[in-house]
């Protein structure tokens, strides 16, 4: 059961006053930007903020502390140095304020304390759905985890890292994404409210536990967002720690307690809680949510170009004919020139499968699931006169990279395309279509076309 009446705060001792302070401090630093790079970023090259408005509501979401990204997600050792330097300044704020308040009666402190402990359930509370709410509705309108590509449907399964892996085999079932992000929406909402912020933080733990482990598990690069999350979660349950250990533990009665509102008497403060809690559910629920919606009603996602390739284009073509300087290159899987096969995407990009040596990209700043963590293809994006019939390429990773190519389209499914790469070799390549059927695609139960 939950009850308010016989809850007067966290207990007053040194050591109570002391971690309090200290996660005012932590969740403070936590959300608010302090680090340099977030204001240094091209926001419109990781959000698209210019053509989609309410993006700044994903830059606000997603701003990291320092310790989430360096070292790969897995910056622990920063993480406890956070922590530490928070506990050290619980530490002085507690101190300083026994000694200038030592003259106060008990009476007085403990409203302090009470004060502080509001504000803090509060800077918890908005930090945990400000982070979630993005996920959350990702999810429920499946852009997070988009469905393989068709150069990912090409990729072979040894080319991708074990965090991307998961990231395509999550896609692959928008049913268990848009089912995960209900649940994780839920958990959001229940923890905006003070009455239903236990049982929020409660699902949040059920949430955030397991998500910690695959990040771990699979080496997906964001293992200190989700512990820190979660950390948060925990922190709004420990007021309850002895009512949890009665009812669990010892199976005895017990009451778990909700903050009351403070007691404003000024009736501005009173107004402005509402608008500004009505506000924040408004932009960062129904606004954005709307917005998601209307992304995925058009088949696109933040996490891959968002425009649009030559229709006629789209499909697998294998490499019929590759000649580089006039010198004709049989097929070969081993040969590290000649192109393996192409494909062209819904959207604005062609990708080449080749044998080359690639470089790992595992950095996820302004992550795109087309060349984030995996190998074996060229990535580039396309521009197409069809008037002209001129092909311009410029390659997604290295910008230094770009083609223009002259096309002929002999017959349907067939190119013929000429040019110069950026290495000044002169190439001679054609494609013919490739009609194929992916499992992975079909749906449950439908038979599938060999």
């Amino acid at each position: 059961m939950t009850h308010p009446s016989n809850y007067t705060g966290p207990a007053s001792g040194l050591l109570q006053k002391t971690l309090l302070r200290s996660g005012i401090v932590y969740a403070a630093t936590t959300v608010i930007p302090f680090v340099p790079a977030f204001y240094q970023q091209d926001f419109d090259a990781g959000f698209s903020v210019k053509g989609y408005p309410y993006r700044w509501l994903d830059v606000i979401s997603q701003n990291n502390p320092w310790f989430f990204s360096s070292q790969g997600g897995k910056n622990y050792e920063g993480w406890l140095i956070t922590l530490l330097v928070c506990l050290v300044i619980g530490i002085i704020w507690a101190l300083v304020e026994k000694q200038v308040n030592k003259d106060r009666n008990a009476l007085a402190q403990n409203s302090v304390d009470d004060r502080l402990y509001n504000l803090f359930f509060i800077l918890v509370r908005y930090q945990i759905a400000l982070r979630m709410s993005w996920f959350a509705i990702a999810k429920v309108f499946p852009v997070q985890m988009p469905f393989p590509t068709l150069s990912q449907l090409n990729t072979s399964l040894g080319n991708f890292t074990p965090g991307k892996l998961y990231w395509l085999t999550t896609g692959v079932s928008p049913f268990f994404e848009v089912f995960a992000g209900i649940f994780e929406l839920i958990a959001t909402v229940l923890i905006l409210f003070r009455r239903t912020a236990t049982l929020g933080a409660l699902m949040m733990i059920a949430i955030l536990l397991p998500i910690w482990f695959v990040n771990i598990g699979y080496d997906a690069g964001v293992e200190l967002a989700s512990l820190h999350l979660l950390f948060l979660s925990v922190a709004l349950l420990l007021k309850d720690a002895d009512n949890f250990y009665a009812i669990l533990i010892r199976h005895r009665q017990g009451v778990i307690n909700y903050i009351q509102l403070p007691g404003f008497r000024e009736q501005w403060k009173k107004v402005a809680r509402i608008v500004l809690k009505t506000g924040f559910i408004f932009l960062f629920l129904f606004y954005r949510g709307y917005h998601y919606e209307q992304l995925y009603a058009a088949g696109k996602t933040f996490k891959l170009p968002l425009d649009d390739g030559v229709k006629s284009f789209t499909g697998l073509y294998k490499v019929t004919y590759f000649r580089i300087n006039n010198k004709l290159l049989p097929y070969s899987p081993d040969d590290t020139v000649r192109w393996q096969n192409v494909v062209f995407e819904k959207f604005n990009t062609i990708s080449i499968g080749s044998a080359g040596a690639f470089k790992l990209k595992t950095d996820n700043k302004i992550r795109t699931t087309e060349y984030y963590g995996n190998i074996g293809r060229l990535y580039y994006g396309y521009e197409a006169d069809t008037i002209k019939h001129i092909l311009s390429l410029k390659n997604r990773v290295d910008t230094s990279d770009s083609i223009a190519f002259h096309y002929v389209l002999p017959s349907t499914g067939r190119f013929i395309i000429k040019g110069v790469n950026n290495k000044n070799d002169s190439l001679h390549i054609e494609l013919e279509r490739v009609e194929k059927h992916y499992p992975l695609s079909l749906k449950r139960n439908t038979e599938v076309r060999e």
